[in-house]
């Protein structure tokens, strides 16, 4: 497996936001590498944030990757990370009502 970016990706406005890049502070192809499969997808997280992988050219084995919202995670996936814990049910938590908070500021 090799990340690739995918050039269509833009640089992430909020937290969560699909087409985005993965913050410049994330290692993409160390979190690749100790991604879960689920389905067609890999998932990883750094521990504060979620990320999901796609294969985009199968014959390469070239994947690109980008930040999800905890609940965008499939189920079994985060109460997998949870029971390992490689993430926090706080940090969830926090993250969830950083993001309420951020929306209801907005007019």
């Amino acid at each position: 497996m090799k990340y690739e970016p995918n050039p269509k990706h833009k640089p992430m406005p909020t937290p969560g936001r699909r087409g985005s890049i993965c913050p410049p502070d994330v290692d993409p192809g160390s979190l690749l590498q100790a991604s879960t499969v689920h389905g067609e997808k890999r998932f990883a997280t750094d521990g504060n944030t979620a990320f999901c992988a796609q294969c985009h050219d199968s014959q390469k084995d070239l994947w690109h990757g980008y930040p999800l919202g905890w609940g965008e995670l499939p189920p079994i996936v985060l109460k997998n990370w949870i029971d390992a814990k490689v993430v926090s049910k706080r940090t969830i938590k926090k993250s969830k009502r950083t993001i309420r908070q951020g929306r209801r500021r907005k007019p």
